[in-house]
């Protein structure tokens, strides 16, 4: 996500970073730069101007931090604004005091609704809570059908009715009571733009049943349009926060950047994929250091506490301190990876992400990753345990059985000979029993690290 911007302002960043005194002129060049970055970000224009000049009024008279040089004053005062104008938010959902907690989406049709409020039922699920999830979009065909089977491979209780949309998430709240569920997620219909019938609906709605949150579901690749949307929806019906969906697939990050100060309320969640669990809390300290290339650890960190198994992580790191890697603790590693999301999402995590990104670019890392899955299956146990005893008439066999190439085989092999050789580098220990194998790699060196 944000990769033309996190280019961009990387470009400029470095530039002053460059420098060992920040002159006047540097700081009055690198925000003209900032400026064209977002700008072409598709950021509101508005927005941009302020944007620019809170950054330089942080700069000017300021003195230079204790431990900082004076580009990297420039650095944290671009990361404290963006964070600003991100909406400082690092807050989930928001549950009534006395249940059910009712939640009511709305936004234009295609904004991701539907998916959006199965989601926010898993996420309120892994909070303790027990969601429902209503379908009130009687519009849309097969609307009421798809969050149905959603809901269904999520086993998230569901209800539909039919007649008026007051009625039906009236009797919602009661289903919702008897199945003992505390959390009411209303899908309301959504149109191909913004009409007086869509917000004559929702305000009739909002005002039959106790709404705990009224939530804008915005497509954040629609841009400055998802803009205009929420104003017309803050205004007319009134709004308790933001879902930004597609966040993933949204190179320049204009709505994200312009959202809160259109709608005027913080941008909660962010979807970042098509998975179930693809929906984030949007902590905007997180999303301001990924747009600046200096990746979220926290949040890839709890994705990982969240998907991996714990035993097979420790079994797979056994193996690796032993310096004896198998091809079923590949297999394992790349499941585990590919249960964090796609590997892109990932990369956008890692400090230093980008570069890595950069190389797999046009790739498709998917679609090699399952290729490279499939030839492992194809193999016996024997074969998977002791690689050594492929041969070639085993390469052509395998290559048979995953429907591939023998060349491809022999890359899968040259990666686990690859990892192999990093397990026992990893492995490596000196006389004093200290490992020195990371340290090694990563140029420290013994206490060094």
């Amino acid at each position: 996500m944000f990769e033309s911007l996190n280019e961009r302002l990387a470009a400029v960043l470095k530039k002053i970073s460059g420098r060992g005194v920040l002159r006047p002129e540097d700081v009055d060049a690198g925000l003209r730069e900032v400026r064209l970055a977002l700008l072409e970000a598709d950021v509101n224009f508005k927005v941009v101007k302020e944007f620019v000049e809170r950054v330089r009024a942080r700069l000017q008279g300021v003195e230079v931090a204790p431990g900082l040089t004076a580009p990297q004053q420039v650095i944290k005062a671009v990361n404290e604004e963006l964070v600003e104008l991100l909406g400082g938010n690092s807050e989930g959902l928001r549950y009534a005091s006395a249940p059910p907690t009712v939640l009511m989406l709305v936004g234009l049709q295609g904004s991701g609704k539907t998916t959006t409020a199965v989601k926010l039922a898993l996420l309120a699920r892994r909070e303790g809570h027990k969601p429902l999830v209503a379908a009130l979009d009687l519009r849309r065909p097969a609307a009421v059908e798809q969050l149905k089977t959603l809901a269904a491979q999520a086993q998230v209780a569901f209800y539909s009715g039919q007649g008026h949309v007051e009625a039906i998430a009236a009797a919602a709240i009661e289903d919702a009571k008897r199945l003992l569920c505390d959390v009411v997620i209303l899908d309301t219909a959504g149109r191909l733009q913004v009409d007086a019938g869509l917000m004559q609906e929702l305000k009739r709605l909002k005002a039959a049943v106790p709404v705990t949150e009224t939530l804008l579901v915005a497509d954040s690749m629609t841009g400055q349009e998802a803009v205009k949307v929420g104003e017309v929806f803050g205004s007319e019906i009134g709004l308790d926060g933001v879902i930004l969906t597609k966040l993933d697939g949204d190179a320049r990050g204009g709505a994200a950047l312009s959202l809160r100060v259109a709608t005027g309320q913080q941008i909660r969640f962010a979807g970042t994929g098509e998975k179930p669990d693809d929906l984030e809390v949007f902590h905007a300290e997180r999303m301001a250091s990924r747009i600046l290339g200096m990746g979220d650890v926290l949040t890839l960190i709890e994705r990982a506490e969240r998907t991996l198994d714990k035993e097979q992580a420790v079994e797979v790191e056994r193996h690796l301190r032993a310096g004896q890697i198998s091809f079923d603790d590949l297999l394992a590693q790349m499941r585990q990876l590919r249960s964090m999301g796609s590997l892109e999402g990932v990369l956008d995590m890692i400090p230093g992400g980008a570069a890595l990104k950069n190389q797999v670019a046009g790739a498709n890392t998917e679609r090699e990753v399952k290729k490279m899955e499939a030839i492992i299956l194809s193999m016996t146990k024997r074969e998977r345990a002791h690689p050594e005893v492929i041969d070639g008439a085993r390469k052509r066999r395998i290559a048979r059985g995953s429907g591939v190439e023998p060349a491809d085989v022999n890359k899968v092999l040259k990666a686990r000979e690859a990892m192999q050789k990093l397990a026992k580098h990893i492995g490596a220990v000196n006389r004093k029993g200290k490992a020195v194998g990371l340290p090694r790699l990563f140029g420290k060196g013994g206490t060094g690290w």
